[in-house]
């Protein structure tokens, strides 16, 4: 089979561009895609340098040269340029670096027509305003005194116009007070509309959230945005801190005064509006690493909601646990009444990382899975009795290992460490690059501790 034709039979029905330049920036390789973006023949690309082929771009301007020059990725990045033709384009763009022996050699960028992304405004805004909220207080299930607190904050602030900030680790059940706030206020009967920030490329975000104006850009229409189509009802925005720090400061504005302006437009108006944004990380660590503006913090923590992780909240879990079996036998038509007591008190005992929503996928697989008409450990997910049988067997292997090493503290560290190499090497068969890999360490660092440790590549090295 001849994999190269393949190739190039490939390359040339697609409906995106493809660019790939050598160091200097000269063009090595140009397929022409079908709707012809860049307006540019093959022969009238290879062995050109790409800005004697698109003379209005810059080595400011132009995200290949830009690569180039910093031998950093852009990924999914809309621009406006000038193609051969002089015409006017809008492109999504990804710019990836090529390395070979550590060094940049060339650039190649895949691009597509921006314009079949043109009704994306119009869908999503068009689907999500038909979704309802469906949680209401009634599904915060548990009686602890932190679910009854919860359920009291909702009702005092859900008729409030203050903006809000819930965050918490992921499934702890964010969206869920989101959605009882909206269906506790008066905004009720008005459009829910829901957004994950890092689920758009940040450069379409902008006209998703605000809406376009009529030839903003090269196919725009005049489209209602995100924060227009939830007018009188409620946005919530998901993972805010995935937003791009420059859209962050523009919802900010929006916030400070209710007006909008669509991109492309020169006038702005009132939208009525509750925005409710949401995080899975400790907002001030976010603000710290940069990923989220403090004005903007400050601007949605008028109102803020707390949430805490299944196990600080353990009260709940055997409340929660009946609930979701209840859920699973009415929708997989079974008749499971319990569970046993080595299950309970494995749930007591266990750190849930993925919080209620690990729990309610351990009971769905269980329910599924389960022949008897009680749930038992052997029901619940492989990955549970894995981790149960490495418990049951080591509950703490370093400090058992500690317990075999003498002397001095550096030397018993060195011990330790020899124990640790020689386990991986045994594990890919003495293949040192391998093993650096698993260990994180370079070769040559991994080579100068196997010298230190006089650790041979013998596979029953001791």
């Amino acid at each position: 089979m001849d994999y190269k034709n393949i190739l190039k039979l490939i390359s040339e029905n697609l409906y995106c561009g493809i660019f790939i330049v050598d160091k200097y920036g000269k063009v090595v390789y140009y397929n022409q895609s079908i709707n012809d973006l860049a307006g540019l023949k093959v022969e009238s690309a290879i062995g050109k340098h790409l800005l004697e082929i698109f003379p209005r771009l810059t080595e400011e301007t132009s995200t290949i040269m830009r690569t180039l020059k910093t031998g950093e990725s852009l990924k999914n990045y809309a621009q406006n340029y000038y193609n051969y033709q002089d015409k006017r384009v809008t492109i999504l763009s990804s710019t990836i670096p090529l390395y070979e022996d550590g060094q940049l050699e060339g650039v190649v960028e895949i691009f597509s027509d921006v314009e079949k992304y043109n009704n994306l405004v119009d869908n999503k805004a068009g689907r999500d305003a038909v979704e309802k909220a469906v949680y209401t207080l009634d599904d915060i299930i548990g009686s602890s005194k932190s679910k009854k607190d919860l359920k009291n904050k909702i009702k005092k602030t859900a008729d409030s116009r203050s903006p809000v900030l819930v965050y918490g680790e992921t499934g702890t059940g964010k969206e869920l007070v989101v959605q009882c706030l909206h269906n506790e206020s008066s905004r009720r009967g008005k459009p829910f509309i829901a957004q994950n920030c890092a689920a758009i490329p940040g450069t379409l975000f902008e006209s998703i959230l605000f809406g376009t104006r009529l030839g903003s850009f090269t196919g725009a229409k005049d489209s209602k945005g995100l924060i227009e189509t939830a007018d009188g009802g409620t946005l919530f925005l998901d993972e805010i801190n995935s937003m791009d720090i420059t859209l962050q400061a523009k919802l900010l504005r929006f916030l400070q005064e209710g007006f909008i302006r669509r991109v492309g437009d020169n006038t702005t108006h009132a939208v009525d509006v509750r925005i409710i944004a949401a995080l899975n990380e400790n907002p001030y660590e976010a603000i710290a690493s940069g990923k989220l503006r403090s004005d903007l913090f400050y601007r949605l923590n008028v109102i803020n909601f707390s949430l805490s992780p299944l196990r600080e909240s353990k009260n709940d879990i055997i409340e929660l646990s009946s609930y979701f079996l209840n859920y699973f036998n009415k929708e997989l038509n079974k008749n499971i009444y319990g569970f046993s007591e080595d299950v309970i008190e494995f749930f007591k005992k266990y750190d849930w990382p993925g919080n209620t929503r690990e729990l309610r996928h351990i009971i769905e697989h269980a329910v599924n899975i389960t022949e008897s008409n009680i749930i038992s450990m052997i029901d619940l997910p492989d990955y549970i009795n894995i981790r149960q049988d490495s418990n049951n067997s080591n509950n703490d292997p370093v400090l058992t290992d500690c317990e075999n090493y003498a002397g001095p503290l550096n030397k018993q560290v060195e011990q330790f460490e020899r124990k640790v190499i020689i386990n991986a090497l045994k594990q890919y068969d003495c293949n040192v690059s391998r093993t650096a890999k698993k260990l994180d360490i370079p070769r040559q660092t991994l080579y100068y501790k196997m010298e230190k440790l006089n650790i041979k590549l013998d596979k029953n090295a001791e």
